[in-house]
């Protein structure tokens, strides 16, 4: 099962297969005007403005690569980066285009997805017909006193939940819906006792419903807002309540609306962010369609990087209060781990978009985005305080933010948060360098700062042999040759390439950036086998030739150092281990090499 990648719904067979069966020329062609140039084809890469063409797609190996931006992947990735889909969504797309079917699986027992599907499917159709039938009389009058259209209604889906214990349990077991299939999608509840139809009860009852979809519109979970003038009978409801968490819902790695919100999000540039689903609905209606919502928690790392695939200028809503700048200021660590700096626009004191929408129309909301800031400001206006002479505090904030920095893998994003934090909390920006180095780098450090020095040696050129061909990569690793590399980073990433499946954009990834293109010309080039073979070859000898005379280097200073403090036994072991390294017949030779002041021209 792929976890993670394909959110655990679609096995890895099924990938595989529509993998090898998909053609990648056909798919990027749709996208972008190719020629064939050898056994691969180039075209103006799609992902940066570029004159020459560089966007380089072999239908071979089923990979295609940027030699501009660096931007590679699979039919997948590439599905993935100009449909801004997640990849569950790019499989089952390629294979739809292809007609190759796609089975989904949820959870360790293998169980289908689509009968989760068909039932909250079936949910969504009795809840909007509840909505437009006799039992929603007060849901319509609540819909309308909060202003929306009927279009605007059905675009969202809406519908309302009755307020008797089973009736949706009812309808499903009439529609012959396995009601096991209900609970484990979160619209059913088991009793305590065995009693009712089934044992169970609605979990959703006398709510406004807000369908939640996946990017693809299929409805996943549901948001149920209590209607005002409910009889109170014991503790209050919650006023929001969601669907739990389940094998097609995951809360932090989706957003409300963002089926709706995923082309005017493209065609505005900018995505928008507001906090509650009538707040997004009232946006879109008042036409800022490029709005979407969390599910009931702040904004997730996830739920960021879903938007950063549809723009870069992202602006999220906050109240002009001091606790909404403390929100914000909240929000900016996510936005900047997701690859986003983020801005922030700042309603009114005691207002939301809804209310603010309505009340003052489209021009003024677009007025307030217009003057959104930039988040970091609030963040670090917040981690500073007010007084300027709070040097315990600024050390402290300082120190929040190199946990930040920690986490920023853009080394440009590092250097701007560093200079704007220096400036803000007096600090040297020298400090907040040192302290703030990536946590993934930090035990490499040494090894980047060394990687120039050895470029172009025969470990690198191994590694990138390896990362170009899997049989090179078995092959170093049945002839043991890497606990002889010398040089950390190539050791690390030549231990990476013996232990992953060997498929290009997988050794893209693992390979340090300086490598990057080469590999990638040689995975979609023409060069000969045998020359790849001499090579690989000629690195092994070379690496091993290496690690021997460093082996000779130790083993005569250890004969040195026990002929100076008079251990014969000791120098007599390491002249018995010098002869073995070097020579089995040549005893004599080895002695005479140990205790010999001078090494012989050309021997280290």
């Amino acid at each position: 099962m792929s976890e993670g990648r394909a959110g655990g719904l679609i096995a890895e067979e099924a990938i595989r297969r529509v993998r090898e069966r998909a053609s990648l020329t056909e798919v990027v062609s749709d996208v972008v005007t190719l020629r064939r140039r050898g056994r691969s084809a180039v075209g103006l890469c799609p992902f940066h403005a570029e004159k020459t063409p560089s966007f380089t797609v072999s239908e071979e190996r089923g990979f295609f690569h940027c030699f501009g931006c660096g931007v590679h992947g699979d039919v997948f990735a590439f599905v993935m980066r100009t449909e801004s889909l997640a990849f569950p969504e790019a499989v089952r797309r390629v294979a739809e285009r292809f007609g190759i079917p796609v089975p989904e699986t949820v959870g360790a027992r293998g169980r289908t997805a689509e009968p989760l599907v068909a039932v909250n499917a079936a949910a969504a159709a009795f809840f909007q017909a509840a909505l437009a039938g006799p039992l929603g009389a007060g849901a319509r009058d609540y819909v309308r006193e909060r202003g929306l259209r009927d279009e605007t209604v059905r675009r969202f889906g809406l519908g309302y939940a009755p307020g008797a214990g089973d009736v949706l349990a009812r309808h499903l077991r009439a529609k012959n819906f396995p009601l096991e299939d209900a609970i484990t999608a979160g619209l059913l509840l088991r009793r305590d006792r065995a009693e009712g139809p089934g044992g169970v009860f609605d979990r959703f009852r006398d709510r406004l419903m807000f369908p939640i979809t996946d990017p693809s519109g299929k409805v996943v979970a549901f948001g149920g807002r209590v209607l005002p003038g409910r009889p109170a009978t014991g503790d209050p409801p919650p006023k929001y309540l969601n669907s739990p968490e389940s094998p097609l819902f995951r809360k932090g790695q989706m957003l409300y609306g963002l089926f709706q919100a995923r082309e005017p999000i493209r065609r505005a540039g900018r995505a928008v962010v507001v906090e509650g689903y009538l707040d997004a609905i009232a946006c879109a209606q008042a036409g800022v369609e490029e709005v979407v919502a969390p599910l009931g928690t702040a904004l997730t790392v996830d739920q960021l990087r879903v938007l950063r695939r549809l723009s870069e200028v992202v602006i999220a809503c906050f109240d002009g209060d001091q606790a909404g700048r403390r929100a914000a200021a909240r929000s900016f660590p996510a936005l900047l781990e997701a690859g986003l700096w983020g801005r922030g626009a700042f309603l009114p004191a005691g207002e939301d978009p809804d209310t603010f929408v309505r009340a003052k129309g489209r021009e003024a909301l677009e007025a307030c985005l217009a003057a959104a800031e930039p988040l970091v400001e609030a963040y670090l206006e917040e981690l500073a305080g007010p007084r300027r002479d709070a040097v315990g505090r600024h050390a402290e904030a300082a120190k929040e933010v190199t946990r930040i920095l920690r986490r920023v893998r853009s080394p440009f994003e590092r250097d701007a948060l560093a200079r704007l934090a220096a400036e803000r909390l007096g600090v040297r920006e020298e400090s907040l360098r040192e302290e703030g180095r990536p946590e993934l780098a930090s035990p490499g450090r040494e090894d980047a700062a060394r990687a120039p020095e050895a470029a172009g040696g025969p470990e690198e050129l191994l590694v990138e042999l390896m990362a170009a061909d899997p049989e090179v990569a078995n092959r170093v690793r049945v002839e043991n040759v890497i606990p002889d590399f010398a040089h950390p980073l190539w050791r690390r990433t030549a231990e990476s390439l013996t232990a992953i499946v060997h498929d290009p954009a997988a050794v893209i990834d693992v390979v340090p950036p300086q490598l990057r293109d080469r590999v990638a010309r040689r995975v979609l080039g023409e060069e000969a086998e045998e020359d790849r073979a001499r090579a690989v070859a000629d690195c092994i000898a070379a690496i091993r030739r290496r690690r021997q005379r460093g082996e000779t280097r130790r083993l005569r200073d250890e004969i040195r150092a026990a002929e100076a403090r008079g251990d014969a036994a000791a120098s007599a072991a390491a002249v018995r281990e010098l002869q073995r390294l070097m020579d089995p017949d040549s005893t004599q030779k080895a002695h005479k090499i140990g205790v010999d002041r001078e090494d012989e021209p050309g021997s280290d």
